[in-house]
């Protein structure tokens, strides 16, 4: 496949290449919109919430340029803070009505797709550990994973519950790392945001952004490789 690179950065090729020479080494997934393609689904489950309990007629410019790539609790309190004054009632009700609908969604059709599967089985065939860093509710990973061959090669899951700060912030990245038993350096990551992008650099890791969230033109400024999308392909180098 095409390994496009952004202007200011690497190939994948390269990237992948360079971390695959390391004798000890894992990779790192963000969920949402990365392993996960459900960003869709989050999307309209928002603009549904914040339309009828915020008055907010949410535009997906807006949640893609601002929301996407935060944690759940971070998207929703600062729906909260800016429509309604910051009632913090509001957003435990609105965490629990996003959980609720997303869980029941994901119940009936996984949001990972046979090529992101393919990936993460081919690393489990090659020894390679694997974990998750994400600012999503444990619960809802667990719900996606549960009925998805992926899930039985998870071998470290990072959630929201797990961290006092959120992406940008590199604690994530750093948890997850030392849960596979590995040094940053040994790490690759996969993201789709500019927020998880920047954690895992922060962090000291190698990271590859699928553009899947944002577009190749959105992050053109990034110096980061990009991806169009997941597959096992990713690892002929």
């Amino acid at each position: 496949m095409t390994m496009p690179a952004s202007a200011a950065g690497p190939s994948a090729r390269d990237v992948i290449r360079e971390w695959a020479a390391l004798p000890r080494r894992g990779v790192i997934f963000d969920f949402n919109g990365t392993l996960s393609d459900d960003e869709p689904i989050l999307l309209e489950i928002y603009t549904e919430l914040f339309a009828e309990h915020l008055g907010w007629q949410m535009t997906a410019a807006e949640y893609y340029g601002t929301l996407a790539g935060r944690s759940d609790r971070e998207i929703v309190e600062t729906a909260v803070a800016e429509r309604a004054g910051g009632d913090p009632g509001l957003a435990e009700y609105l965490l629990r009505r996003r959980r609720e609908m997303y869980q029941r969604v994901v119940a009936v059709r996984s949001p990972i797709t046979e090529a992101a599967a393919g990936l993460v089985g081919r690393l489990a065939a090659e020894r390679v550990p694997v974990g998750i860093v994400t600012g999503a509710e444990r619960s809802d990973v667990r719900c996606v994973l549960d009925s998805s061959p992926v899930g039985e090669h998870i071998a470290a899951l990072v959630a929201l519950e797990d961290v006092t700060e959120g992406k940008p912030d590199p604690e994530g990245y750093l948890l997850g790392a030392r849960a596979l038993g590995l040094d940053a350096g040994q790490i690759l990551v996969f993201e789709d945001s500019i927020p998880g992008i920047a954690a895992a650099a922060a962090a000291g890791m190698r990271c590859v952004a699928v553009t899947s969230t944002h577009g190749a033109d959105q992050l053109s400024g990034i110096t980061t490789a990009l991806v169009p999308r997941l597959e096992a392909a990713l690892l002929d180098v």
